[in-house]
């Protein structure tokens, strides 16, 4: 038996396992949402360690360079200096701000404390390299044009806020050397006299006081080179943006490539097959965790349809078969009654030889002057046989044209028209009753009988791929459906639409289709309006037929009134 620790330790072992198990399920489909969250903290700490070595490396380089140029100036002290008129110099200065406030000031100096900017002293680690640091002259600042002098502000007079709107002190004017002494001149008798304040103190003679001094600082934009700037650009604004930029253009565009474009694409590619009833394959899961669900349910919508199509498909086949064998079966009986029937009326005839003459009723008249009665119920016998005979002929018909098959030939436009024109003059004139037929080729068709025209000449011809029987036998169903609801006009109208298909469309001026009729007219059996010629196969029998060639069939009602039939028939351009 293991001991309490022995167990302690497998368990802890388990959960461990299992929080490994957890965490790589997590990571592999995890919710788009999470997997977004991921990509970001890992594109932010990529592209910061890269965009850090990156400045690193281009300030390093900036560096070496712009040392070169700005080895040719001195360093100098910033400030503050006020400038001594007796001497025609700047001395070094310390602020005493008084009453703790900072723009009441004295500046305090000491004469001896004046050196040339030669007399420097080392100071490490500078800005960028160990470098020499010294006070800055008046001889430095006129025979060198790239330091900067400002004033140091402080000591502002009420009227100097009034006429600068509340903002005297401008920390980008600057003071060329020529006009310090006027400037300095000026602007210690316009500001406030802070001085005042330590006159009557025992300062000594080399101390200087004074309400105003200086900034001096190096202009870097006076010796820096196109090529300085441009690594000082690269690295403040060129790497950030190429690297943060480059690396989120790189993990949102794989990020989206794995966990958006691709299972959308698969999932689109189920739907088209789906669409198209290609049913025999299985949806693949994909990657996130919404997708992923969606994906599941596109599986289980694709298994219900395949077992609802295989049960359409089983249902359908069981009922052609039905079909099949009662159109088969029906024969038999009907051939027996057919034959008893005609022997019937043989004997019957026998036994009457001149029933039925009207020219010989005087000699068929019995001893008592009446006429014997031929047997009618034979004659209603007989036509109700021929009508079960002519219904299992079309019940055998309608269960055969599924598997026909199709043959397709080269037939050029100007025979379909000629065929078809024939074709529906010859069904509405035998049709018995007189009816107008009105034959309308289509823009397509004639544009291709005129193509045909040019063709001819250099032996080519435009012509299309069809198998002219199965369009009119459609033709004839259709055309008969109409012949027996026209009340004095048929239309045709042949086109070849911009697609390649072949369209015949048979208008009528009767009472067109009811609402029921125009959704149930293609079905097999169904008619308005039965009789024993017709027994609602026409339309069924146009619809099969179309489809099998690729195309349609549908009813409407003409906007004038009288029923529409648009039949589709795909064709191919084969070169001749």
């Amino acid at each position: 038996m293991k001991t309490d620790a022995e167990e302690r330790h497998g368990e802890a072992a388990e959960s461990r396992a299992g929080l490994g198990a957890r965490l790589r399920a997590w990571w592999k489909n995890p919710s788009i949402m999470r997997a977004f969250f991921g990509y970001t903290i890992a594109w932010l700490v990529v592209a910061s360690a890269l965009c850090l070595v990156a400045i690193e490396g281009i300030m390093e380089v900036y560096y070496r360079v712009s040392e070169e140029h700005r080895a040719e100036h001195v360093e100098v002290n910033a400030g503050p200096y006020i400038y001594d008129a007796a001497t025609d110099e700047l001395v070094p200065a310390t602020p005493v701000y008084l009453d703790d406030f900072y723009d009441q000031v004295v500046f305090v100096a000491f004469a001896t404390a004046a050196e040339s900017y030669s007399q420097g002293a080392i100071v490490a680690g500078g800005w960028n390299r160990d470098m020499q640091v010294v006070n800055a002259t008046m001889e430095l600042l006129r025979s060198d044009p790239v330091y900067r002098v400002t004033d140091w502000g402080g000591n502002y007079t009420e009227a100097d806020y009034i006429a600068t709107d509340g903002s005297p002190y401008d920390p980008d004017a600057e003071i060329s050397a020529s006009d310090l002494p006027a400037y300095d001149a000026r602007e210690r008798a316009e500001r406030s006299q802070t001085i005042a304040a330590l006159t009557g103190e025992e300062l000594g003679d080399d101390v200087l006081l004074s309400n105003v001094a200086y900034f001096v600082a190096l202009d870097e934009s006076v010796y820096l080179t196109p090529l300085d700037w441009g690594l000082r650009v690269a690295a403040g604004i060129v790497a950030p943006v190429v690297i943060f930029g480059g690396g989120a253009l790189l993990f949102f565009r794989r990020f989206y490539r794995r966990y958006i474009a691709e299972p959308l694409a698969s999932l689109g590619a189920a739907a088209d097959r789906i669409a198209a009833q290609d049913l025999d394959f299985e949806v693949a899961p994909v990657r996130g965790r919404e997708l992923g669900r969606l994906a599941g349910v596109m599986e289980r919508m694709r298994e219900a349809l395949f077992d609802a199509y295989r049960e359409l498909w089983r249902t359908a086949e069981d009922r052609r078969r039905l079909n099949a064998a009662f159109a088969h079966d029906l024969r038999t009986p009907v051939t027996v009654l057919k034959g008893t029937v005609e022997i019937a009326q043989t004997r019957e005839r026998e036994a009457a030889p001149h029933l039925g003459g009207a020219d010989d009723a005087e000699q068929d008249k019995t001893s008592d002057g009446v006429v014997p009665a031929r047997d009618e119920s034979l004659v209603v016998i007989a036509e109700q046989v021929e009508r079960l005979e002519r219904y299992a002929a079309a019940m055998a018909q309608a269960t055969k044209l599924e598997d026909r098959t199709v043959a397709l030939e080269a037939v050029s436009a100007r025979t379909v028209a000629e065929v078809l024109e024939r074709q529906a003059s010859s069904y509405v004139a035998s049709c018995g009753k007189h009816r107008e037929l009105v034959f309308l080729a289509g823009d397509g068709l004639r544009a291709r009988l005129a193509a045909e025209g040019r063709e001819s000449s250099d032996g080519h011809s435009d012509a299309l791929m069809l198998d002219l029987q199965v369009v009119e036998e459609a033709l004839g169903n259709v055309l008969s459906n109409a012949c027996a609801h026209a009340a004095n006009r048929i239309g045709l109208t042949v086109d070849v639409n911009a697609a390649g298909f072949l369209v015949a469309v048979v208008e009528d001026d009767g009472s067109g289709f009811s609402a029921e009729a125009l959704h149930h007219g293609c079905d097999a059996f169904y008619s308005e309006q039965k009789s024993a010629e017709h027994f609602g196969l026409g339309l069924n029998v146009a619809s099969v037929l179309t489809r099998l060639h690729g195309g349609d069939i549908e009813l409407a009602n003409a906007p004038g009134g009288g029923a529409r039939v648009t039949m589709t028939f795909a064709t191919q351009r084969a070169k001749s």
